[in-house]
């Protein structure tokens, strides 16, 4: 069985863009995150890596379906 992609993690070096790919992660991320306006970066939002590793974690633990792009 494949595996659905819900986020796309790319590291740019000083931050972490976290990108909501499916409507059950957009619907997740306004659930569960407090992201600022400033912080959208296109589709995606950028995040500090002390940060981005719990961010993660809870992902991956509630959603699955997180790539690295």
């Amino acid at each position: 069985m494949t595996k659905k992609t819900n986020f796309l993690i790319t590291d740019e070096g000083t931050v972490v863009l976290i990108t909501p790919v499916s409507n059950e992660a957009r619907q997740w991320v306004d659930e569960n995150l407090s992201i600022e306006p400033w912080q959208w970066l296109g589709d995606g939002f950028g995040v500090e890596h002390r940060y981005a590793s719990d961010i993660l974690e809870a992902i991956s633990e509630e959603m699955g379906g997180v790539e690295a792009g």
